[in-house]
Parts: C-alpha cells; sequence; structure tokens
C-alpha cells in the first residue's frame, strides 16, 4: 500500500512507475488486438478506460467498435461493428495506493489517475503500432474522469 503523503508530482510519478511496470503486457496485447481483421463494416472504434465509481478500483479498459448496422453477439470471437472487448490491460498486481489519494476532494487523485492511465494506455497503443490501425481509435475515460478528453490513438481515415 502507497501511503497517504504524497505531493500530486509525486503521485502522478509513483501512479506512472506502476503503470510502467504492465507496458509490456499491455503492447503485447494490443498488438495481438492488431492482428484481428477489421471488416468494413466497422467504421470506428473507441477505448474506455474505466476505474470504478469512487476510482478505488485498479484501472480496466474496453475497446468498442461501431458501424451503421451493430450487432450484439457474445458467441462470434471475431471483430464486428457493436462488438465490445475487455483488455487486458496487465494491472492486476499493480500496488494499491491508500484510498484518500481518491477521495480527499483537494488532492483529486482520480484525476491525476485518469490522466496518466488514460496517456500511458495511449503511448502503449503507439508503441504497439495502433497509429494505422484499420479505423479511427479515440480513447476515453469512463464517466468524464480526469480533464474529460479524448486521445485519438489512430489517424482519422
Amino acid at each position: 500500500m502507497v501511503p497517504f503523503g504524497l505531493s500530486k508530482t509525486q503521485f502522478q510519478t509513483r501512479y506512472r512507475r506502476c503503470l510502467e511496470k504492465s507496458s509490456k503486457h499491455l503492447i503485447n496485447e494490443l498488438r495481438a488486438l492488431f492482428t484481428l481483421p477489421v471488416p468494413d463494416t466497422v467504421c470506428s472504434a473507441e477505448v474506455q478506460i474505466f476505474f470504478g465509481e469512487d476510482g478505488l478500483e485498479t484501472p480496466s479498459a474496453w475497446i468498442y467498435y461501431s458501424g451503421e448496422n451493430n450487432k450484439v453477439d457474445n458467441n462470434d470471437p471475431t471483430i464486428f461493428a457493436g462488438r465490445a472487448m475487455e483488455l487486458s490491460v496487465g494491472l492486476e498486481k499493480m500496488d494499491a495506493f491508500h484510498e484518500d489519494y481518491f477521495l480527499d476532494e483537494d488532492f483529486d487523485g482520480l484525476a491525476i489517475a485518469a490522466n496518466t492511465v488514460q496517456a500511458w494506455f495511449a503511448e502503449c497503443w503507439w508503441k504497439a503500432g495502433g497509429w494505422s490501425y484499420a479505423v479511427p481509435v479515440v480513447a476515453w475515460v469512463h464517466d468524464g474522469f480526469g480533464d474529460g478528453n479524448g486521445i485519438d490513438l489512430s489517424e482519422k481515415r
């Protein structure tokens, strides 16, 4: 457990260091994703990064594919318009941070963590070769945590 008492800058640096331990895992996961065929019916995708209601949960990420005729099919392992797929970000063993970082409104650790995870995810995406992915992809932090801005992960086509 990382005890409460770090400055905002120290918290962000320490949080980023914890994330970087999983960079290789995430990059490999994304490279595997990029080998899957993306049909022409998929027009775009977005990555949603989740923190839970209070930020105390380990961050997770899902990718959602969209097109004109979205469908729902839990038995189809391929990529299709309407597909939602959890991405293994490899943070299961991430150091826990004292809850006060996330519950103290003056500290606002959730916003710092959200922006840090979003930037880390984007860097891993690009290192895995995702800028030229088959469809445009934007990364968002769910529920608008952090600065509320998306990051373009791939170029617009």
